[in-house]
Parts: C-alpha cells; sequence; structure tokens
C-alpha cells in the first residue's frame, strides 16, 4: 500500500471516531484523550530527543510531562504551580544523571523544551473543549483550520511551487505553498461559519483562519526541526502512513494554543 493510501484510509477510520468523540456530551473523554496523547507525545519526544537518558530518568520525564498536562486539565487556575513543579522535577532528573557535565545545560534544555513544548502545550485543546459551552465546536474548529492549511499548503505547493520557504529544515515547503494554505485556512473558517458554527462572526473567521495559518507551519517546521537534530524521519510509526502522535500534533499544538487563548480571552 503506498503512502497516501495508508494516510488516506487511516483518516478515513480514525477522523469519524475522534469527531464522535468530540461531540459526545461526556466531555472527559475527549479529556482523557488529550492526557493519552500527551504521554505517548512524551514517550516518542524523550526517545528521539533524549536517547542517551538512563530509562528511569526518561521515565521520570515521560511522567512529569504527562502529569503537566493532567494536572492542567483538572486545575487550569494553579498553572504556574504546574510549570514551576514539572520545571524542577526536569532538572532533578537532570541533576540526578547529567552524563557528560559539558554536555549538561544542553540535556537541561532538552528536558524543559519537551515539559514545556509537550506536556504544555497538549493541554489547551482539552481545556478549550471543557470549558467554553461550545467547547467542542471550537475543538472542531481548530481542526478544520489546521487540515485545511496543511492540505492548501500541500497541493498549492505542488501545483505552483517556486521558491523554497526554509530547505534547510523542510525542502518540501514553498512560499507559494504558505499563501495557499493561509487561503484554505481562511476560507475553511467561513465554511464552518456557513455549516456548523453559525456565531462565528466575520472577525472570528479572520483572526482564526490567518493565525493558524502562520502558527501551523511554525509547529510543523519546529518539529521537523527537532526531527532533523535527532537524525529521524517519524517521531515514531504509531500511526500507519502518518508517523507518530507528534507528526500529527505538530501544526495543531500551536494552532490549538492560539485558538484557546482567543475564544477564552480575547473574543
Amino acid at each position: 500500500m503506498s503512502n497516501l493510501a495508508s494516510r488516506v484510509l487511516t483518516a478515513v477510520v480514525a477522523l469519524p471516531l475522534l469527531a464522535g468523540l468530540i461531540l459526545w456530551n461526556q466531555r472527559t473523554g475527549f479529556g482523557v484523550l488529550v492526557i493519552v496523547a500527551s504521554g505517548l507525545g512524551m514517550c516518542e519526544y524523550a526517545k528521539m530527543m533524549l536517547p542517551r537518558l538512563a530509562l528511569p530518568q526518561r521515565v521520570a520525564v515521560i511522567a512529569a510531562g504527562t502529569l503537566l498536562t493532567f494536572a492542567l486539565y483538572l486545575r487550569p487556575d494553579l498553572a504556574l504551580v504546574w510549570f514551576l513543579s514539572a520545571l524542577i522535577t526536569g532538572a532533578t532528573v537532570v541533576l540526578l544523571g547529567p552524563g557528560e557535565i559539558t554536555l549538561a545545560g544542553g540535556r537541561a534544555g532538552i528536558v524543559v523544551l519537551g515539559l514545556v513544548y509537550v506536556g504544555g502545550l497538549t493541554a489547551p485543546l482539552a481545556l478549550l473543549h471543557r470549558q467554553l459551552p461550545d467547547g467542542p465546536l471550537w475543538v472542531l474548529t481548530a481542526l478544520a483550520a489546521t487540515f485545511a492549511n496543511d492540505t492548501g499548503a500541500y497541493f498549492s505547493g505542488r501545483a505552483f511551487g517556486r521558491h523554497k520557504l526554509y530547505p534547510a529544515v523542510s525542502p518540501g515547503k514553498t512560499v507559494e505553498g504558505a499563501v495557499g494554505g493561509l487561503f484554505f485556512s481562511t476560507g475553511a473558517l467561513f465554511l464552518v461559519r456557513a455549516t456548523f458554527f453559525p456565531t462565528l462572526t466575520v472577525a472570528d473567521c479572520l483572526l482564526v483562519g490567518i493565525p493558524a495559518s502562520v502558527l501551523g507551519p511554525i509547529g510543523d517546521l519546529f518539529e521537523s526541526l527537532l526531527k532533523r537534530s535527532a537524525g529521524v524521519k517519524d517521531s515514531s510509526h504509531l500511526i500507519p502512513g502518518h508517523g507518530g502522535i507528534l507528526d500529527r500534533l505538530d501544526a495543531l499544538l500551536f494552532v490549538g494554543a492560539w485558538i484557546y487563548v482567543y475564544a477564552r480571552f480575547l473574543r
């Protein structure tokens, strides 16, 4: 089976299940899914970026990141406490097994980055879903904006791509593809407004769609940068045709964080 066919088949099976869980009236179900995704993402991150860390220390980092997501979901009002606890845990892990001392600072940075990047950025989607009356619709909007941007960038880049966007990190991405992604992402917001989320305003569509078209590629490129630094093509092979959890969440982590801030505090 070709990679494209595998990707399509996986999406056909997974997307309806995901949509059903998002729209289920028992909202805790989606929260559990996000926490599980955080744990799997932390496993991928630790294996990819911290391969020389001893297993007990790696497990401690994975647990700290997953617990950070869980704690933020339960008590977001204590976010500062949870972040401080995670950072102190990460510092302690590195202190107890610094390895080569001259490389300890870099290892500490990688540990802290993983806690914030995976453990911290997975929580906003779950909070968006739980805290707002129309939270499930906002989550579907985040998925639509991210997917449309990715799809628009791919096909626009294939059709019109001439100028590389960031060849050192992702040789396939083009400036023309990024522009196409912007139009697709914004267009998807207007389609969402016309179908299942009529309370969105024109301003909402623009203030979500346009930032999503910028933040999504940043998230994608950032994860690509991490993978290149680790010398791997995919974060794992968990999802047929799609790689790992981080490969699927890379853009959504950044887009979801913005939509949570916008819908919860700025709208």
